[in-house]
């Protein structure tokens, strides 16, 4: 493993991490996230998924993630199998394989990941034999893109239907000897679940009681340092606005409250069978959370003598307040997102903040110790223009140790501008370089290619399927990745199976179907 970068990527046997007896009569469960390592083991959703099926006798749930492409490139040479991490064991030997869909940019990875792991990409060429490959997350709720590829898709939350997932393909494929349709067909009755072929009108899962919900304390701690390299609690699911860009706020409906009582008792749990010194408070918007005073009193008194550090890291403008008494706040930096420097066209977005708020609360933030703020912004919204721009950069110069991360905007699934367009990439390239020109404040801008290709995958219907394919064929990987990522063969990609981009990025109207209308 010495010419692989990275390598603590592939080993096995981390602090928590959990191994049973392979056994002939055992349901055999892969949990992938299509992205690599350290990506995949900071995302909570994945954690919760493997505490809650390996609390299961007769379960086993093991991890595998995308190969970096070095390690693609060893087990291609070698002709060797991807594997689980946790027995090393190829994809194609598991019952079912569930794939993380948290971005669009991930998709050629699931193919990659199918096909390193032995199982056949197209769920139609599977067998008797092959895995049921399921598929959730925020991307599932516009499954078409990937339902050639994917046997079934859950809609919403899983921590509920995972288990009646595992029992229905359990009692199928051991008890009764039930074919692949057979299962895929009664898949297909389970509130929430998506099965290409076999069902055409779907309403999402939600988790009813969210303080009653299962929350892992003892999950597996890396060897190697990982994007979100602390605990993360949710304290609250869902969100309280309706800002109209927002996909996260319709997926997650409705308002789902932790209590300070669980949360303490996750908190004092996690750090005892982690010993992690970091714990972040997770949600759409923590400071909306409505005990916060309560929580950071509590938080602070148990865990400051322990050296433990808290941090927000989703906070809205209205909702920061200066609280000295919490030293165990962690301030590197706070980031606030007023999307439009333009109090106009902020009240477009249903965004109820003013830029006087936006200027009080970072000098606040910065006198009580943050060292920088960070204001997050969008270019090609509805109804934007160039005084839009001008706004954004006065905005900024008002405040003190500011850096600015600016976005193009797309247009999501079931959010309220799903129907809307998304503008022209040379029009955010000039909207960008006019930023940039206006002063000298550091801009991070994200890459317009990558948005477009972003919203294509994000909106696209079935078709988008054979592009997704072709790009894979080209070898893209990582896509999510600067230095991966190649829009020129994603170019290619869209000439040479015929498929028109311009489609999905234009503004669609109102009697228009769209491809995932079917979702409720």
């Amino acid at each position: 493993m010495l010419d692989i970068l990275r390598p603590g990527r592939y080993i096995n046997s981390e602090w928590n991490a959990v191994h049973k007896e392979w056994t002939d009569n055992a349901l055999k469960i892969a949990l992938s996230f299509p992205d690599v390592y350290e990506i995949g083991m900071s995302h909570l959703g994945m954690k919760i998924l493997y505490g809650i099926l390996n609390r299961v006798e007769g379960i086993i749930c093991e991890r595998v993630f995308a190969p970096w492409p070095d390690m693609e490139k060893r087990l291609r040479d070698k002709k060797e199998r991807l594997c689980s991490l946790e027995s090393s064991r190829a994809l194609s030997e598991f019952n079912i394989i569930g794939f993380s869909l948290q971005y669009e940019m991930n998709y050629p990875d699931i193919l990659n990941v199918l096909d390193l792991g032995g199982v056949p990409l197209h769920r139609r060429e599977r067998g008797g034999s092959d895995p049921i490959v399921i598929a959730g997350g925020p991307c599932a709720f516009n499954p078409e893109p990937l339902a050639d590829f994917i046997d079934a898709f859950v809609i919403g939350e899983a921590e509920e239907v995972i288990l009646e997932i595992a029992k229905l393909v359990k009692d199928l494929r051991f008890k009764v000897e039930g074919s692949r349709n057979e299962i895929l067909k009664a898949l297909a009755e389970i509130k929430g679940i998506y099965a290409p072929g076999h069902n055409s009108a779907v309403k999402k899962r939600i988790v009813q009681d969210l303080d009653g919900s299962y929350f892992p304390t003892d999950f597996p701690v890396p060897y190697i340092q990982i994007v979100h390299d602390r605990i993360g609690i949710e304290i609250m699911r869902g969100c309280p606005h309706e800002c109209k860009f927002c996909q996260a706020c319709k997926i997650f409906h409705p308002l789902r409250i932790r209590s300070v009582k669980r949360i303490m008792e996750i908190a004092e749990e996690s750090v005892k069978n982690t010993g992690y010194e970091e714990i972040s408070l997770l949600s759409l918007s923590s400071g909306d959370y409505p005990h916060i005073e309560e929580l950071a009193g509590k938080l602070e008194e148990k865990f400051k003598p322990l050296g433990v550090k808290i941090s927000l890291p989703s906070l809205r403008v209205g909702t920061f307040e200066e609280r000295n008494g919490m030293d165990t706040l962690r301030r590197a930096g706070l980031t606030f997102a007023p999307e439009t420097g333009s109090e106009r066209l902020r009240r477009t977005l249903n965004k109820k903040i003013t830029n006087a708020e936006i200027i009080e609360k970072s000098r606040i933030a910065l006198n009580s110790g943050w060292r920088k703020v960070k204001l997050y912004f969008m270019v090609g919204l509805p109804g934007e223009t160039f005084e839009d721009m001008d706004a954004i950069i006065d905005l900024a110069g008002k405040i003190k140790n500011v850096n600015l991360s600016v976005s193009p905007f797309i247009p999501k699934p079931h959010s309220d501008f799903e129907r809307e367009g998304m503008e022209k990439m040379e029009t955010l390239k000039e909207k960008q370089r006019y930023l940039s020109s206006r002063r000298n404040i550091k801009i991070n801008f994200h890459s317009p290619e990558t948005g477009r290709i972003e919203a294509i995958l994000a909106r696209g219907d079935k078709r988008i399927g054979k592009v997704i394919l072709r790009a894979w064929e080209k070898g893209l990987r990582l896509q999510a990745w600067t230095e991966n990522f190649n829009y020129n063969l994603w170019d290619q990609a869209f000439l040479e199976t015929g498929v028109d981009p311009e489609v999905y990025l234009k503004k669609k109207e109102k009697e228009e179907a769209l491809p995932w209308g079917f979702i409720a």
